[in-house]
């Protein structure tokens, strides 16, 4: 955590509007700095109005098109937009839908299935003292994509994550689900929509 910024205080008679001394004023023409300075602001502002309109947080989709991270392809479901601030090209990608986050991320991971899924678990009940209930089970997408599955959940929140290894690749891939848990209806919804998009999904993007 970076120190607590310091704040210098004015001592009187050195920098002080007091200490300086009272020279006569002789009329200086200053409102052509002001408006100068007025039309730059103006400027600067609109630009990075103008910035922030090409560059918003969520972009929409193709429907229908398959997505690809690293060696993982799948189909995003309707409505469904591409989180870019959280993206990175070939590493991750995360879609976003009504407060829920579909997270796709791939790395080289040359371990075994059952340390992958030790650490991940350990990183959400003591990273994010969430609590992982119920025992892990296995899934099969469409594709023919196997590998492990399990529930979390938190005071506000839930979420599911997949985990696959392909040992061909030395690759792991992790699909992380979450969003908020008040309204049951709705996080049903966005859950089904997620289990959609994994069962499209298989390793033959790379």
């Amino acid at each position: 955590m970076p120190p607590p910024s310091r704040v210098s205080v004015a001592r009187p008679g050195y920098g002080s509007i007091a200490g300086m001394s009272h020279a006569p004023r002789h009329g200086h023409r200053t409102w052509p700095a002001t408006l100068s300075l007025a039309a730059a602001m103006a400027l600067y502002v609109g630009g990075l109005q103008w910035w922030d309109q090409l560059t918003p947080g969520a972009r929409a989709v193709a429907q229908g098109a398959p997505l690809t991270v690293g060696p993982a392809r799948f189909v995003p479901a309707p409505g469904w937009q591409m989180d870019v601030a959280r993206s990175r090209p070939g590493q991750s990608l995360v879609l976003v839908k009504s407060g829920h986050s579909f997270s796709v991320q791939t790395a080289a991971w040359h371990g075994d299935a059952d340390g992958l899924l030790r650490r991940e678990q350990r990183l959400l009940e003591r990273g994010y003292r969430l609590r992982v209930e119920g025992e892990p089970s296995g899934f099969f997408t469409d594709w023919g994509l196997q590998g492990t599955t399990f529930a979390y959940y938190g005071a506000r929140l839930s979420g599911r994550l997949w985990l696959v290894m392909d040992g061909a690749r030395a690759t792991m891939v992790t699909v992380d689900f979450y969003g908020p848990n008040q309204d049951t209806d709705a996080a049903a919804q966005a859950l089904t929509e997620a289990q959609d998009m994994l069962a499209s999904m298989d390793l033959g993007a790379a």
